[in-house]
């Protein structure tokens, strides 16, 4: 599985086609026991996710992340402002530091679905 990353001006898409159905890929987002299982940086050796998954229902996601034998916590919460099964995802996410807008579209491929 390749991914394909563009940047224009303020936006950055990440493209990427997967080997699996895509109500399965929906689901790896949608329910906390999954997303906690892939998601989070490659230092990261936790990952908790707490979700309400619906719109106006907000998440959190708390990394236990190892960096040069140092152990830090990164955390960062969200809110759901559109859900549509299986399509689409977008919420607003604070990283601490400034909120960003994120959306997830699940394309339909057949049986490898493609998210951008």
């Amino acid at each position: 599985m390749k991914s394909e990353v563009n940047m224009s001006g303020e936006s950055f898409t990440l493209t990427r086609v997967f080997d699996a159905p895509r109500p399965d890929v929906f689901r790896w987002w949608a329910e906390a026991e999954k997303l906690q299982q892939w998601s989070g940086c490659k230092e990261a050796t936790t990952c908790e996710v707490v979700m309400d998954f619906r719109v106006g229902g907000s998440f959190t996601q708390k990394m236990q992340i190892s960096v040069q034998g140092r152990k830090c916590e990164f955390s960062f919460v969200g809110a759901y402002e559109e859900i549509i099964v299986p399509e689409r995802i977008s919420y607003r996410a604070d990283l601490g530091r400034g909120a960003t807008m994120v959306t997830i579209d699940f394309f339909d491929l057949g049986d490898q679905p493609k998210l951008c």
